[in-house]
């Protein structure tokens, strides 16, 4: 029995609720509760939804609606008893008060659709800003990166004045021994002017002016060649002290010391050559410097000097240690210094290209809601767009950024204070949008601090609802087991405590597979394996659309779909099987080109060189004499050749691709998805482009990385998608295929940092690029925290989305994964296997509860 617990005005109400637990229903059910209690119809437009995603706040637009719908009706489907009578039950009203209400609703939601607030957090902002936009023709930019691309170009073919320091980085970049080419470095700072994470560090670094950044850079580069010429010193003292006393170098054991002030000479001094010799260390503390067999002569000088070599090599430790960990700190700013020191001016174009182009970026909304409320406070901010709502309802909190909390906390507040009410809900452990800003740690502060301005109440719901006994219990026992490796407690302690109850659903099937093959090799035996598999689901009465195939990415998603359709299987994927990659698509698309640029014999070239590849025409001569013969012909004659008598004379862009389609009969079984989805973005875009060919072929360009292939619902077809995008779904069979992603990333990412501002010319925080071997290089303890919570965050992640995929199926979990990649999640796995006592490096097939029986 589902326990029930209903929102008290004044009381921020918290759901800890991990995934399988309902969180959907607790949400719609607070919804009713809050709508049916008021017995004024338009009470719904005093309450406001929020999701994290469209598809999330159309699932529960449409569940509230049916349920009105369904208790504005005397005859009450079954499904729908329980809850319609616990509401009675709750509100203290009668049947027929209930269904009279719940009828008066339905009318006034549909006679002001509009005001039935369910809203992605995204489409709340933007509405509330333009609201507030003194110009209301500005259109909504959501790829950010393609216009921060544009911003890239127009920095560097544009930007005269400030041209000089740009020369000045790539310069340095050639002298490191880079690519000159700085266009991804300043991507990558503009970057930062869009990107949540940066919003507050980015405020304290515009405060420095381009003298400022030149005063520090200059003393940067004194105090990094100051050290440098201190090692460099202390290396040439040794020698020369050598070369004085008639000290050969080879006479010292093992050349360690000779190496490592070599190594101070020639500026090698990166990784701390004091730490890591221990053998060096040892021998200095005993005092042993020479071989067994170094000549007597030798042993006698070196003894007659060893005092004044151990006061140079402990002088020169101590220099060193003294100086490194700022010597390091000073080196890795000085790498983003020279781009950062231009912010200004790249804020300036990117303000300037904006208004230009009369948009806003998605990226940016919530920032430019920030800003506007520090200048003009609820309730002025949210009243000019009308926002009276008295009751808050959030749902996926782990995944709201900082930013979008702030613009939320002032409203969620503000109707505590008034006697309204506020509910939010989430799930730590299935927070996977930190690139976006999302953070766990604000849903645990809410959960674990009090405040001033409300009361408070945690509700954990600790019960399993979705998934069959094994596969809670499996999940009960690897993500227990998996806490143990996060040194960061509030990690641990997420993982520790993530035990659910089963909800007496007995049976399920979890399958644990291992392989150990060649990564070039893995994708096609995995692919063979999931094959076999779905056979056997198919035996076992499970139909297509049972199965979900969940993956890391769309590389992996494109290579499973495209193995799967060829093989015969229907696949409805929501990864990006992107149109261009079809020979068909690619075809249409080539003709389209020919037509445009009728003189161009390169293209003509390159369609001939497809068609006759993929045998789409005949010609009795050879491939090389045919293309000679009609690549220079006329365009009409052209066209003739390759059957076409009538392509010019429809100027319709739509008919023109159909008209090739037809006519080189590339219509079969296999391609019709792709075929229809492009046919329909033809479609699409004549509303926005006309039948101009050349402005559909800059179009196309400029869309064909995202363009993919659209399924329909009801067919019954195996599900491929991400792990992102699962989230919130539920399947009676996933498949988890490539599970061996690192469990710490190995990419290069930055953090902003803070600094002492009297060392840095007043500057607070500095952006450091951390790299997976940064410890190697550091020592300071404040440097050392950054890089540990750095590889806890990304190990939280990585397990997060292994967490969300493995509790996704209703009653069949089957994983493949590799052997021997103790970096990747597949250790998780291996050491649950471990503790269970079932882990044997012979067997590669391990199995929880019994697979379906047919009988």
């Amino acid at each position: 029995m589902k326990k029930f617990i209903m929102l008290v005005p004044s009381t921020l109400k918290i759901y800890n609720a991990s995934a399988g637990s309902g969180k959907t229903f607790f949400l719609v059910k607070n919804y009713l509760y809050l709508l049916l209690k008021s017995p004024h119809p338009e009470e719904f437009k005093r309450i406001l939804a929020i999701t994290f995603t469209n598809k999330a706040s159309e699932e529960i637009k449409k569940r509230i609606l049916q349920c009105i719908k369904e208790f504005s009706n005397q005859k009450i489907r079954k499904e729908y008893h329980f809850l319609f009578d616990h509401l009675t039950k709750s509100l203290k009203l009668t049947k027929d008060q209930l269904f009279e209400r719940s009828k008066n609703i339905l009318y006034a939601i549909l006679d002001d659709f509009s005001s039935f607030s369910i809203s992605t957090i995204d489409k709340f902002t933007y509405r509330t800003i333009r609201s507030f936009l003194y110009k209301k023709n500005i259109n909504l930019e959501m790829d950010a990166k393609k216009f921060l691309w544009e911003l890239v170009d127009k920095l560097l073919t544009h930007s005269e004045k400030w041209s000089h320091l740009l020369v000045q980085f790539s310069l340095e970049k050639l002298k490191e021994g880079k690519n000159w080419d700085i266009s991804k470095e300043i991507f990558k700072i503009a970057l930062l002017i869009v990107e949540e994470n940066s919003f507050f560090p980015m405020k304290k670094i515009k405060r420095h002016s381009l003298d400022n950044w030149i005063t520090l850079k200059n003393t940067l580069l004194n105090r990094t060649q100051e050290f440098e010429k201190m090692c460099q010193k202390q290396g040439e003292k040794f020698f020369e002290f050598l070369k004085k006393n008639s000290i050969q170098k080879h006479s010292f054991l093992y050349l360690d010391l000779p190496k490592l002030f070599q190594k101070l000479r020639m500026g090698d001094i990166f990784l701390n050559p004091f730490i890591n010799n221990k053998r060096l260390e040892k021998n200095i503390q005993i005092e042993a410097f020479y071989k067994k067999n170094t000549d007597v002569n030798q042993k006698n000088l070196i003894e007659k000097n060893k005092e004044e070599i151990l006061f140079l090599y402990k002088k020169t430790k101590f220099l060193y240690e003294k100086s490194i960990s700022s010597y390091l700190l000073d080196k890795f700013f000085l790498k983003n210094l020279s781009l950062l020191s231009i912010i200004h001016e790249i804020e300036k174009e990117y303000q300037s290209l904006k208004e230009e182009k009369k948009i806003l970026l998605n990226a940016e909304l919530n920032q430019i809601l920030y800003e506007r409320i520090l200048q003009d406070p609820f309730p002025h901010i949210y009243e000019k767009k009308g926002i009276q709502y008295k009751h808050y309802l959030i749902d996926e909190f782990q995944d709201i950024s900082i930013l979008q909390w702030e613009n939320l906390r002032i409203l969620v507040e503000n109707a505590l204070s008034e006697n309204g009410s506020a509910m939010i809900v989430g799930d730590p452990k299935q927070s996977i949008y930190g690139w976006r800003g999302g953070d766990a740690k604000t849903f645990l502060h809410l959960i674990h601090y009090s405040s001033k301005y409300y009361h408070k109440e945690v509700v954990s719901i600790e019960t399993n609802f979705r998934s069959f006994e094994e596969i809670v219990k499996f999940n009960n026992s690897l993500y227990q087991s998996a806490s143990k490796f996060f040194h960061d407690p509030i990690y641990q302690d997420i993982y520790k405590k993530s035990k659910q109850k089963i909800f007496k659903k007995p049976g399920g099937y979890v399958e644990l597979n291992f392989f150990r093959i060649e990564k070039k090799n893995y994708q096609q035996y995995v692919y063979n394996q999931i094959k076999e598999k779905i056979k056997k689901l198919f035996i076992q009465k499970y139909k297509l659309s049972d199965i979900a195939i969940l993956v890391r990415s769309n590389e992996e998603g494109n290579f499973l779909s495209e193995k799967l359709m060829v093989d015969g299987f229907f696949v409805n994927t929501s990864v990006s099987l992107l149109i261009k990659n079809h020979l068909e698509i690619e075809i249409i698309i080539q003709f389209f080109y020919v037509i445009f640029k009728p003189y161009c014999s390169q293209k003509r070239a390159t369609l001939i060189l497809l068609l006759l590849k993929n045998k789409l025409i005949r010609t009795q001569k050879k491939d090389h004499d045919f293309l000679i013969e009609t690549v220079f012909l006329p365009l009409d004659i052209f066209l003739k050749r390759l059957d076409f008598n009538n392509l010019l004379d429809n100027p319709s862009l739509y008919n023109r691709a159909e008209n090739i389609i037809s006519g080189l009969r590339l219509l079969n079984q296999y391609n019709t998805a792709s075929i229809c989805s492009f046919l329909d973005f033809v479609h699409r875009s004549m509303k926005i482009v006309g039948n101009s060919i050349g402005d559909f072929l800059e179009y196309w360009e400029s869309k064909k990385e995202k363009e993919s292939i659209t399924f329909s619902e009801k067919i019954d077809a195996i599900r491929i998608m991400t792990i992102h995008k699962s989230k919130g779904l539920q399947f009676p069979v996933v498949i988890l295929p490539f599970a061996d992603w690192n469990a710490v990333s190995k990419r290069k990412e930055g953090a902003w940092i803070d600094i002492s501002p009297h060392l840095y010319h007043g500057l607070e925080t500095f952006y450091l690029d951390i790299e997976p071997d940064l410890k190697k290089h550091i020592e300071d303890s404040s440097l050392i925290k950054i890089y540990e919570d750095y590889l806890s965050k990304t190990r939280f992640d990585n397990l997060n989305l292994l967490y969300v995929a493995t509790t996704r199926p209703v009653e069949h979990l089957i994983i493949f994964s590799r052997h021997g990649n103790d970096k990747s999640v597949s250790f998780y796995l291996k050491n649950f296997l471990h503790e269970k006592k079932l882990w044997n490096e012979n067997i590669f097939q391990y199995s929880f509860g019994i697979e379906r029986i047919i009988k």
